[in-house]
Parts: structure tokens; sequence; C-alpha cells
């Protein structure tokens, strides 16, 4: 485990899901056992979104905190879960054999009253880590939304009220960047010329803006279509600011 573990929402079908994971592991993941052990905690009464209550909360920290003291004795790899549909999925690369998970599963069903279930299978490429738990670019730029909310939330602003919110993209050149801009202002945005202008590094950096709210789904929104049709023209999308409205 290291000490970068990133927190997101996503959608899983028709399911909202949060996965929490391990990104600093990304580079060394190919050194981690070959075998995945996925262990499937049914909540006791989820929201009816599937999600828990904050009842649920202690005890099955209890049970994750049970999991990564049983992985770490045999320097097994607990690399993340995902909360979906009723259900905490735990994901661990290990070296020890089915056996001894279910014996482990057995003792810690039993003593936090929980129903868990085992998978257990070879994943040689690292495939549950790869396509289940790490971030997509949009995960990714969902992430850097959350942060910056979480600043405005510090700051005594909730994000509610409609307001200017500021966006930085940098392109090859200016031809490419007003291929975008013809995407970009026919789609809400609306650029800011007076801020526009080449770069000490030979890029085009582009300001756009756009009224909103900066409740997630509203901004990213916005951000995750900026980054995308960025780069389908070769740019790179750079964030967004706002000014802090208190309430």
């Amino acid at each position: 485990m290291s000490d970068h573990w990133e927190f997101f929402p996503c959608s899983m079908g028709n399911d909202q899901a949060f996965i929490f994971v391990d990104v600093g592991v990304s580079e060394s993941i190919s050194n981690a056992p070959e075998s995945l052990a996925k262990l499937r905690l049914t909540y006791k009464n989820p929201r009816p979104d599937g999600l828990p209550t904050r009842e649920e909360y202690e005890p099955v920290k209890k049970v994750e905190d049970s999991l990564g003291d049983f992985a770490e004795k045999n320097e097994d790899w607990y690399v993340g879960r995902v909360t979906v549909g009723g259900y905490r999925i735990f994901y661990t690369y290990t070296d020890r054999d089915e056996g001894d998970w279910k014996e482990f599963i057995e003792k810690l069903s039993e003593k936090s009253g929980y129903e868990i279930r085992l998978s257990f299978k070879e994943d040689r490429d690292h495939t549950g880590y790869h396509e289940d738990l790490y971030p997509t670019d949009a995960d990714w730029q969902v992430i850097k939304d959350l942060k910056v909310i979480e600043t405005l939330n510090e700051r005594g602003d909730d994000g509610k009220e409609s307001r200017r919110i500021d966006h930085w993209l940098y392109f090859p050149n200016k031809q490419s960047a007003a291929d975008f801009l013809i995407w970009a202002e026919s789609n809400g945005f609306t650029e800011d010329s007076e801020h526009s202008h080449n770069t000490d590094d030979g890029e085009y950096c582009v300001r756009l803006y756009h009224r909103g709210t900066v409740t997630l789904s509203d901004i990213t929104n916005h951000t995750i279509r900026l980054q995308a049709k960025a780069k389908e023209h070769g740019g790179n999308y750079d964030g967004w600011e706002t000014p802090v409205i208190k309430q």
C-alpha cells in the first residue's frame, strides 16, 4: 500500500458507485501477486440507491481495517474498494491460497455480523486493478473538481449559487485552438479573448467561461466535455476557478 489514495464517484450501469483506490501503486502493480481475492460485503440496511447509511460506516470500517491487517501480515496488496448496489467489494492481490481466505472470511463474517463472500481467481495482468479501480481520464477530472469544490466549501461556499466560472486550455497553436472554439462557443462557453494568448512555450492559451453552479454534477458536466474535446484537438484542459460566494 502507498500513501496516495483517491476517492471518486462514477456510474456503473444504472447505479451510482464510489471507488477508493491506491493510485500510488500504479507503476509497481506488475510486481503484485497474481491471485486476486475479492471480498463482497452485503450492507444490512442500504439506502434506496444502494449506498450505505451513516450508521454502517463504523462497523464496515472495522471490517476493512481487519482486511488490511490480514493482508499486511503476508505482504499481500490491498489496492482498493468499490461501493455500489448495496455492496462493498474489496480488492486484494495475494500469495495466499483460496483456503486461507475462506477461513479468514468465515471468522470475519462471524465477528462482524456481515455476509461476506469470496471471489478468488488468477489475475496475472492485474486487470481487476486497471479496469475496475484505476481512474479513467474523466474520473481524474472528477477527482480534480472535487478538490476545488472542497476548497470552496472550506471557505464557506456551498457551490449552489450561479456564478462565472473560468476555464484554461492549452493548444499546440492558434489554429487548433480556433477549431476547438467553434465547438465551445456553440456549447454554452464564451471566450475571454483578452486573456487568450500565445505562451512563452509556443502554445496557445484559451480562456473560456460559463455561468453555472459549482455543484459536482453541474461542474463536471462542463469540465469532462472540455477535457475530451480539447484532447480531440490536440490540446489540454488545465482546470477552472471561480470566486468564493459565501452564504
